[in-house]
């Protein structure tokens, strides 16, 4: 019995120490915009090679991202201020494309798939092209402050 309950104890700490990990990992915007480049990725493969698997795979993890950190949503705020709202508008354009996306994946729709990733690159380099450079300064600076 005590072996057992050292062996669940060991398991509850591992599953522990991976969760914290994995939450730490995700609490960067850095490292979800690298994520969502990589989801990118996968889609555009997919709907290269007709594996809507991978396009569904990919589209779903867009559409469910980690949520950027509260301390980064501040500082991103006081940047763009009266901007914020379009802002957010972007992302939830993204968001909702991906859904999009993935709904014509499960019905292996590949024209259908195809025009919402346009439209949902479209609205990634928008926002890259509005805020990427901003935002990027504001949190590089705090991160070397640090």
């Amino acid at each position: 019995m005590y072996v057992k309950f050292n062996a669940l104890l060991l398991s509850f700490v591992l599953i522990l120490a991976t969760t914290i990990v994995a939450i730490a990992a995700a609490d960067d915007l850095k490292e979800i915009m690298q994520g969502l480049r990589m989801d990118t990725n996968a889609i555009s493969e997919g709907l290269l090679t007709d594996d809507f698997e991978k396009v569904l795979v990919g589209a779903n993890n867009i559409a469910n991202h980690a949520k950027i950190p509260p301390d980064q949503i501040q500082l991103v705020a006081a940047e763009l201020g009266a901007e914020m709202p379009a802002f957010k508008q972007m992302d939830i354009l993204v968001h909702d494309l991906s859904l999009e996306i993935a709904a014509a994946a499960k019905e292996e729709d590949r024209a259908r798939a195809i025009t919402d990733y346009h439209r949902m690159l479209n609205g990634c380099f928008d926002c890259h092209a509005a805020y990427k450079t901003r935002v990027a300064a504001v949190l590089s600076n705090t991160a070397a402050g640090n």
